[in-house]
């Protein structure tokens, strides 16, 4: 993967944060939610972890189509 593009940070508790990012591999831009854990007794950057999921760019709106489901569902479950 190419240097990625942080977009968005969103912190997860004393567990971490959930990183989106834009990279790009074998020549296909991927869009990359991870999570990072900081690093044991250490004050440096967080690392990532295999928690996460990359899609290709161009399956972006159906990811997107799918949030917006799940936003507009209320049922709360």
């Amino acid at each position: 993967m190419s240097q990625p593009r942080t977009f968005a940070t969103l912190r997860k508790g004393n567990s971490g944060e959930i990183r989106i990012r834009l990279a790009e591999y074998q020549g296909t831009q991927m869009v990359d939610v991870r999570l990072f854990s900081p690093r044991a007794r250490s004050c440096g950057e967080p690392l990532p972890t295999k928690q996460g999921v990359c899609i290709a760019r161009h399956r972006l709106r159906e990811l997107i189509a799918g949030l917006q489901a799940i936003e507009r569902d209320g049922s709360g479950r």
